[in-house]
């Protein structure tokens, strides 16, 4: 008996592989394929299985000639909550915009050895900005307003039944992957904010700039004004870490 087991174990291995890599090419041509309803049903799966939870942007073929500068502008309210609710008119004390991003290509000059605490802001703005213009112009003006009581920026908790009520599994699964790269900016922001003025930091807020590069054929007379492009995360709450994040960071 030892040796027909032994046998019939190739067989089973080849068959489950085999099973294993039908339904990767299958799920691959449904992730590459034309939008459809099943794809619209299947996308909150798909995107978990080849996106993973990195919401990784890769370019499989090479990008156009770069023709724009991106940047991450973050402030403060150093006030109390009530106090920052209220704005200038109640006193609230407010920092200057801070551009992280002009800060972190300033570290990264001359230095080929540059890591990854340099290039943060650049890759938070990557990922956040192509999600967010997938928005509607009236989600956009959600995100762009201030939710400073815990409120969802888009009416519902994202992962409560009733969003599925609410959104398509499309809609749903571009505003999930919106929210989770808006925290990652949040907490990115109060991180930085809190280095300079520690637990005062009680509100943030973000905004990410594209700025048009002069073309080649300008490079000798650029124009006076680039234009630019803006997304704005409005108010929100500093995010909360516990003290070995915090031990970390600094």
């Amino acid at each position: 008996m030892a040796p027909s087991r032994i046998r019939r174990l190739p067989a089973v291995v080849l068959a489950t592989v085999g099973l294993l890599a039908a339904g990767h090419i299958g799920a691959t041509l449904v992730y590459t394929g034309p939008d459809t309803p099943v794809k619209s049903a299947l996308q909150p799966g798909l995107n978990r299985y080849f996106l993973g939870p990195l919401d990784q942007g890769w370019n499989l073929f090479a990008p156009g000639p770069y023709s724009q500068d991106e940047y991450m502008l973050v402030r403060a309210c150093i006030s109390d909550i009530d106090t920052c609710a209220g704005g200038d008119s109640a006193g609230a004390e407010f920092t200057p915009w801070r551009n992280v991003t002009a800060e972190e290509l300033e570290a990264a000059e001359y230095n080929i050895f540059a890591n990854r605490e340099t290039r943060q802001s650049k890759v938070v703005h990557g990922r956040l900005w192509p999600v967010a213009n997938r928005l509607s112009d009236e989600q956009q003006a959600m995100a762009a307003g201030n939710h400073i009581d815990g409120e969802p920026v888009f009416g519902v908790d994202l992962y409560a039944p009733e969003a599925s009520d609410t959104f398509s599994p499309s809609q749903l699964n571009d505003l999930r992957t919106y929210q989770r790269l808006e925290d990652t900016a949040v907490g990115l922001a109060t991180l930085l904010l809190q280095e300079e003025h520690g637990d005062a930091v009680t509100l943030v807020e973000v905004r990410m700039l594209r700025e048009a590069v002069p073309s080649f054929e300008q490079r000798h007379d650029p124009p006076p004004e680039r234009s630019q492009q803006w997304t704005t995360i409005g108010w929100r709450p500093a995010a909360e870490f516990d003290d070995d994040v915090k031990a970390a960071w600094s």
